[in-house]
């Protein structure tokens, strides 16, 4: 029993309703109370909570001092050395590569752990040169990670492409359960670009093709094969699938495709019906009006390349976006305006509590090891991170009657 007086079932609802701060200080105060907040089943009904949070949290890496302040947006800051680095996400995790090292964290617990990733496959010299306009991992894999809807596993998969002999193809997965590397049995069916990021979508990796053509590619993470999947019917070979992103938008899987006309850039975005397979129009934007471009630009005073991500859907509906100019943008689809919200961040991810504990390897994997948030980078150059988020706790909020009478009896009992 976690208190006397109290069942436990409505000791679970109470903890249910207080805030993230709060929880991850009750679980010092027992076993029994630990145990119960770090269960799958707490965690999943605390990230299915009917609750619906009044600001929109976004993790980034950047000046907080250029954010203007929103009623809908709430920043959370990443502070250290690789925050800014190529990442991905799935149900508030983080992977972020690094030279060497894979390194998996959950802000909301502030659990970190490294995993060595080994020597990169030797590549001609045209890769190793990497344009600062592309989001590249380490060793220019192409990379992907996220959830086995089956066994629960959070696994990374990388492959890579020998530039020269594109059949030759290294790929390997990592169950972050287990802590080793493995190869795949079945490499991808054809060539894939490494310049940009996946999403992770009801247990599949999601990759879009950036040369040669216009196409995408699936992994199941619980069969562990590859798949084609159709593209809107829209989009054509060679549209400039460069300047088009695949991110998971409301646990759908979402295609953003940035394309100019005479004076603007343009943004769509299509989402797709999993079980259908079928694309549909979520958002047209116009991001540069005319209004914004001198009567004498020409095409070729635009950028020269350009793309945006969407990022998540507002409580009110209204969509926010980021580009690889380092802004982040708000689109109110009821009147068809774009204003920027943030300047010169890097935009990570959604802030997604996540209250799963990362698993405990195994000692017989003595290659991993885990540390907390103190230290990111391979050694000796170990960085301290200082104020890993600026905040996480929500607003302050009254707790029930019952709820201070529980804390009470814990605290005195």
């Amino acid at each position: 029993m976690m208190c006397p007086l109290v069942p436990d079932d409505l000791v679970e609802e109470i903890l249910l309703e207080l805030p993230l701060k709060s929880i991850l200080r009750f679980k010092t105060l027992s076993k029994q109370w630990r145990s119960t907040l770090e269960s799958r089943s707490f965690a999943e009904r605390r990230m299915n909570s009917k609750k619906v949070p009044k600001k929109l949290k976004i993790m980034a890496a950047g000046d907080r001092n250029l954010f203007e302040g929103d009623e809908e947006v709430e920043m959370i800051y990443l502070n250290c050395d690789v925050a800014s680095r190529p990442s991905l996400s799935c149900d508030g995790l983080l992977c972020i590569p690094v030279p060497g090292w894979i390194n998996i964290l959950n802000p909301s617990t502030g659990e970190f752990l490294r995993f060595p990733s080994g020597p990169d496959p030797l590549i001609i010299d045209s890769l190793k040169h990497v344009d600062a306009r592309f989001d590249v991992f380490p060793g220019c894999w192409t990379m992907g990670f996220g959830r086995d809807k089956v066994s629960g596993s959070y696994k990374v998969v990388r492959f890579l492409f020998d530039s020269y002999h594109y059949q030759h193809c290294y790929c390997e997965i990592l169950d972050v359960n287990i802590g080793e590397w493995r190869k795949l049995s079945t490499p991808p069916p054809y060539y894939m670009g490494y310049s940009n990021k996946s999403a992770c979508v009801d247990g599949s990796i999601y990759w879009l093709q950036v040369i040669v053509s216009f196409k995408i590619l699936a992994f199941d993470l619980h069969t562990e094969e590859f798949r084609d999947v159709p593209r809107p019917d829209e989009v054509y070979e060679n549209s400039g699938s460069g300047q088009g992103q695949l991110v998971n938008l409301e646990d759908r899987l979402a295609l953003a495709l940035t394309y100019t006309t005479r004076f603007h850039w343009n943004v769509k975005i299509w989402t797709m019906d999993a079980h259908e397979l079928t694309w549909s129009v979520t958002y047209s934007i116009r991001l540069f009006p005319k209004e914004m471009c001198s009567i004498n630009m020409m095409l070729w005073d635009l950028p020269l390349w350009f793309w945006t991500r969407p990022v998540a859907v507002s409580k009110r509906g209204n969509l926010l976006f980021h580009d690889n100019e380092k802004r982040l943008f708000k689109y109110y689809p009821e009147t068809d305006e774009v204003r920027v919200v943030h300047r010169g961040i890097c935009v990570i991810s959604p802030f997604v509590e996540n209250l799963l504990p990362l698993p405990r390897i195994s000692d017989s994997v003595p290659e991993t090891r885990t540390y907390g948030l103190q230290y990111l980078d391979h050694p000796p150059r170990f960085q301290k991170i200082s104020d890993f988020l600026r905040r996480l706790e929500t607003p302050n909020v009254l707790l029930t009657t019952a709820a201070l009478a529980l804390v009470a009896l814990v605290l005195f009992s």
